[in-house]
């Protein structure tokens, strides 16, 4: 790739030792995201990946050795009926709302992107299929991996919409007066004045009550969400690996709503210099018909409001997230397999089928249980 250097980081140890440059790179992006940090990467990687192998694609300008580009990827082992398959993926999977090929500002994106699909090309008896998601189409460079990939004349390439994203640009005075639905709106803060009003108490970017409520707030999210991950012990020592994380702490946005001095309502996500991440919401179903989710939502709002930073709303297009949205995004899933290889047909065929039957109508509560039946460990 003309005046860069491509090498593989396949050790923990040099993964580790990619720290400071890796969240450098981070720093010096045009379409950066906090679930890019090291941090993510490598506490994921050291307490949910046990059976994975590193396989990090770092692209270096030459003379300087300055890293342009980070591929953060790993290679894993799953089961497809009788078959092993072996998939190259983001490191960070299944719990950040964003992963994409990390390329520095200013670099030619096409040229960074080839020449990592040019690594992915040299290693392809180590893979079996690319499952590459959930990439942004907000970055330029996901349709540019799109592109390369699909210019590979014996590389088979699918790709579709996995999730819609809400966001909305934040600025003083006018979460109400120009939200989509300011009716709405109107409601959670009148909702929201009332509560106060009753005794309800709101307690705004509380980072330092974050160790205390902690374990209230897993109790919450396992009750609203019965697949929490938080329900899973790997994703919750992930979680607790990486809020304690020295280098995260100032990253995380803890918000919570208290009735009589109980929780009844909390966020768990991040912050940063360009966004405000709505990542783990948490309600007590007992109060859901005083809408203190939407309330506390609506404060933190409010909150960050003369900021000028993005309100992220994350995966998922709930509807109550068009209330206050003013902008879309989607994430793309690009799935990339060698032509005739029976192991991605495997892989591949019941993805397509389940897609196949959201389409003719099937119920998804359906959908769900057979996915959880079909699915076998490694």
């Amino acid at each position: 790739m003309g005046n860069n250097r491509i090498s593989m980081v396949t050790s923990v140890a040099d993964f580790e030792a990619l720290r400071e440059a890796w969240n450098g790179l981070l720093g010096d992006m045009d379409f950066p995201e906090i679930f890019y940090r090291w941090e993510w990467a490598f506490l994921f990687f050291a307490h949910s990946r046990p059976h994975s192998e590193l396989f990090i694609v770092v692209v270096r300008d030459q003379p300087s050795g300055e890293i342009v580009a980070i591929a953060p990827l790993c290679l894993t082992r799953v089961r497809r009926l009788a078959w092993t398959v072996r998939v190259a993926e983001a490191i960070v999977y299944g719990i950040a709302d964003y992963q994409n090929f990390m390329i520095r500002s200013g670099t030619d994106r096409r040229r960074a992107v080839a020449a990592i699909i040019d690594v992915l090309d040299a290693n392809r008896d180590r893979w079996d299929v690319a499952d590459l998601q959930p990439f942004c189409t907000r970055d330029p460079a996901t349709f540019q991996i799109l592109q390369a990939a699909q210019g590979r004349h014996d590389w088979t390439v699918r790709s579709h919409i996995t999730s819609y994203i809400a966001t909305r640009r934040l600025r003083a005075d006018r979460i109400v007066e120009e939200s989509p639905d300011q009716r709405q709106v109107r409601h959670v803060r009148n909702r929201m004045r009332t509560l106060i009003e009753g005794g309800t108490t709101l307690r705004l970017d509380c980072r330092a009550a974050i160790d205390e409520a902690w374990p209230t707030f897993q109790a919450l999210h396992c009750q609203a969400w019965p697949e929490s991950p938080l329900a899973d012990p790997q994703y919750r020592a992930f979680l607790e690996a990486l809020r304690t994380s020295p280098t995260m702490r100032d990253a995380i946005e803890f918000s919570l709503a208290e009735e009589g001095g109980r929780v009844v309502a909390a966020h768990f996500g991040f912050v940063d210099a360009g966004k405000i991440y709505y990542y783990m919401p948490a309600m007590d179903r007992a109060a859901r018909h005083s809408r203190i989710g939407a309330v506390l939502l609506y404060a933190i709002m409010e909150h960050y409001a003369a900021s000028g930073r993005t309100f992220d709303f994350m995966r998922g297009l709930e509807p109550y997230k068009t209330w206050w949205a003013d902008a879309l995004d989607a994430n793309l899933r690009i799935v990339v397999n060698r032509n005739s290889s029976f192991r991605a047909l495997v892989y591949n065929l019941r993805d397509v089928a389940r897609r196949f039957l959201v389409e003719i109508g099937l119920p998804r509560a359906v959908l769900r249980r057979l996915k959880r039946l079909s699915q076998t460990p490694p």
